[in-house]
């Protein structure tokens, strides 16, 4: 019984941080550039969130009558249900008792993420969809790489497979601290997985129009949203819990909110990358690093 008011508990504080990340996003992107962003809706436009739930909810749900309708509408919600089952992985102090390997589970979400992406392109049936889903898809398995490389690293370092008892080895000194490259490099990963400026390939509204979710609209397309900033929120979350600092208090809710602004930040400040320069970043530059550094963490833990 506990544990399934711990998930209700969860959920809803999931989406409601979801609600506020979007409203303070628009806030500080709007102040970047000069110009106030929403303040009509109550005081400071505190409440434009829930106005633009129930204006995405209210809105005509469009069929689109050539695509594969029954994957065209399970797809988005698959994806934030996928989303939402990640968080079950945060490290409460009445654990879920199946999460003794926490790290593996959230791999495999992951991993599940791009695969409901390719369904959504095809059952679609439009060409800009597809195009999206290649971009999209080649994108995420090119990055998830370095995603995987740099985690199995910690989980060697570590030798956990649960955030709760990573905790342990950063009690004095997080890893951040040991291994500051590695830091670096898990935020350029993120960025790229979690498909946000300046590696946005999937929506390139500029020749795209929307990507993949170009044929969604309405409920659909708020499944999606809210899938997004689930996992950006998410990420954020894992980067405190195994690379700056692992225990729960004010340090570690402060550092999450600072990785959150981070995604805002870079969004508001770094023009899109050229496709081509995206793969051979990754490819020629990023991976070896990467791969390195997985080998040196063998070294690392003789030392």
């Amino acid at each position: 019984m506990l544990k399934l008011v711990n998930l209700i508990i969860l959920v809803v504080c999931v989406m409601v941080s979801i609600a506020f990340f979007t409203l303070m996003e628009r806030k500080m992107i709007s102040y970047i550039q000069n110009r106030k962003g929403p303040n009509k809706v109550s005081i400071i436009g505190i409440l434009q969130p829930m106005a633009d739930a129930i204006k995405l909810i209210s809105k005509e749900l469009n069929l689109n009558f050539k695509s594969n309708f029954l994957l065209y509408i399970i797809s988005p919600m698959l994806n934030i249900l996928i989303s939402l089952t990640m968080w079950i992985t945060f490290p409460f102090v009445f654990c879920f008792s199946f999460m003794k390997m926490s790290v593996l589970f959230m791999i495999s979400c992951l991993s599940v993420n791009s695969i409901t992406i390719i369904l959504m392109s095809w059952s679609s049936n439009s060409n800009y969809a597809f195009v999206g889903m290649i971009r999209s898809v080649a994108q995420l398995i090119s990055y998830e790489i370095n995603f995987m490389l740099i985690i199995l690293a910690i989980i060697n370092i570590s030798e956990q497979l649960n955030f709760n008892f990573m905790s342990v080895l950063q009690k004095y000194m997080n890893l951040s601290e040991i291994v500051p490259l590695m830091l670096i490099m898990w935020l350029i990963s993120s960025l790229a997985e979690t498909s946000r400026t300046p590696f946005d390939f999937s929506e390139g509204e500029s020749e795209l129009v929307s990507g993949f979710n170009i044929e969604y609209s309405s409920k659909s397309f708020m499944f999606l949203f809210l899938a997004e900033y689930a996992n950006i929120l998410f990420i954020s979350f894992i980067t405190v819990s195994m690379i700056l600092m692992s225990s729960v208090g004010l340090i570690s809710i402060t550092l999450y909110l600072i990785i959150s602004m981070l995604f805002i930040w870079v969004r508001a400040t770094l023009p899109r990358f050229r496709y081509d320069k995206l793969m051979k970043f990754n490819w020629s530059q990023l991976l070896p690093i990467t791969t390195i550094f997985f080998f040196l963490s063998f070294l690392m833990k003789m030392y």
